[in-house]
């Protein structure tokens, strides 16, 4: 048998269109980002590390496939 849920649920009519106040909306945002784990100072840190030396890395490789293509076209079609 299926447990009921311990959650309450709000019944939103039809003609409301599932719309509720700004107000309502915003209590029910803080209370979503209150459940949220945060990352430490530190695991953020060491994840824009990452991000940034990816980035960096992607960048020279585009650039490079770029350098190579150039080179292919004006060698080939000109």
């Amino acid at each position: 048998m299926a447990r009921a849920s311990t959650r309450s649920q709000r019944i939103v009519s039809p003609a409301g269109g599932g719309r509720v106040s700004p107000v309502v909306f915003l209590q029910e945002t803080y209370s979503e980002l209150r459940k949220s784990v945060w990352p430490s100072r530190e695991e953020t840190s060491r994840l824009t590390v990452v991000v940034i030396i990816l980035a960096i890395a992607a960048g020279f490789f585009l650039g490079g496939l770029d350098r190579i293509f150039s080179e292919i076209f004006t060698r080939f079609v000109f």
